[in-house]
């Protein structure tokens, strides 16, 4: 299925505990995690582990900073998730902060976090037309060239 112009729904689903059976790529232990905004860093939100405070990452909504962001994710994917369309989507994409002094901000396009804002349930997807995004697309660059 391609999602396109998913609106986003943080506000539903802000300050509930989603579930992620399979937890984050690379952190299989992060499976109840809770989303909360940054104060005074909008777009930015916090997205932490119920579990453990250790473990903690910021994460955007796409469609507040990518213009055109196109995904497609697989039906098994959709079918483990119970997703039937665009509406039933909440998106959320991981940034990373490599550096403030200059600041330097990428977020990852192709490993999308994909919750089912009804079930509170997601995972996170590598997307199938991931060859036409980047895992560390440039949000922020003041580096010197």
């Amino acid at each position: 299925m391609k999602l396109a112009n998913i609106k986003g729904h943080g506000r539903d689903v802000a300050q509930s505990v989603l579930h992620l059976p399979y937890g984050l790529i690379g952190f299989p232990e992060m499976r109840q995690i809770e989303v909360d905004p940054v104060p005074e860093s909008w777009p930015l939100l916090s997205m932490k582990s119920a579990e453990s405070e250790e473990l903690q990452f910021y994460i955007v909504e796409p469609e507040t900073l990518i213009a055109g962001y196109e995904l497609e994710i697989g039906d098994d994917d959709l079918e483990l998730l119970r997703i039937k369309s665009a509406d039933d989507v909440q998106l959320y994409n991981i940034v990373t902060i490599h550096s403030l002094k200059p600041q330097y901000v990428t977020v990852n396009l192709v490993g999308p976090i994909v919750i089912n804002r009804h079930t509170l349930i997601g995972k996170q997807v590598i997307i199938v037309n991931f060859e036409k995004y980047s895992s560390q697309h440039v949000l922020i660059d003041e580096r010197q060239k």
